[in-house]
């Protein structure tokens, strides 16, 4: 018993120790063992923002996705950013992925959309040809600083999202 009484202080500290240590170098979030906030970033007057948004195409129109989204815009979109488009840096504070690069990128984006476009076709009845991802730039209040610009695409004959950030980044 004796000896048990000895190890709890180890085996405390251990689980409090080890993961701070490991947020403290790899500089990642990890609830609670770090100080970022759990829900949000710092955003001041100087911080851009940009709205997300989603395109379908048929042969004949565009059609603004957000009505079949199957669960609130706002959940959709956070869910989108958070966990599959991501960080443009390699380790950021606020994503739990210790690397970064096109080819999990391109894997990420690809598995979303065609599940998305499934579900679209399954569950909504409608035969999109692409899915557009578009971005715009608003302010703190959501007045827009730009137009809507495609920054990406999938075609679902394809099967394959192109980025076209690159060529747009310069009009943001």
């Amino acid at each position: 018993m004796k000896h048990l009484k000895s190890i709890y202080p180890t085996l405390i500290a251990t689980f409090i120790l080890v993961p701070n240590i490991y947020t403290i170098i790899l500089g990642i979030e990890s609830f609670p063992y770090t100080c970022a906030p759990m829900f949000g970033h710092y955003i001041n007057d100087e911080t851009d923002l940009y709205l997300l948004k989603f395109e379908g195409e048929t042969v004949s129109n565009k059609i603004d996705l957000k009505d079949y989204y199957g669960r609130p815009e706002d959940h959709f979109i956070r869910h989108f950013f958070s966990k599959v488009y991501g960080s443009t840096q390699n380790i950021s504070p606020f994503s739990n992925r210790l690397t970064e690069n096109e080819i999990f990128f391109n894997q990420r984006m690809n598995s979303f959309f065609r599940n998305f476009s499934n579900y679209l076709n399954e569950k909504q009845n409608l035969e999109l040809l692409k899915i557009n991802l578009m971005v715009k730039k608003v302010n703190s209040k959501r007045q827009n600083l730009s137009e809507f610009e495609i920054i990406g695409f999938y075609s679902i004959e394809k099967g394959k999202y192109y980025s076209l950030y690159e060529n747009n980044r310069a009009n943001l």
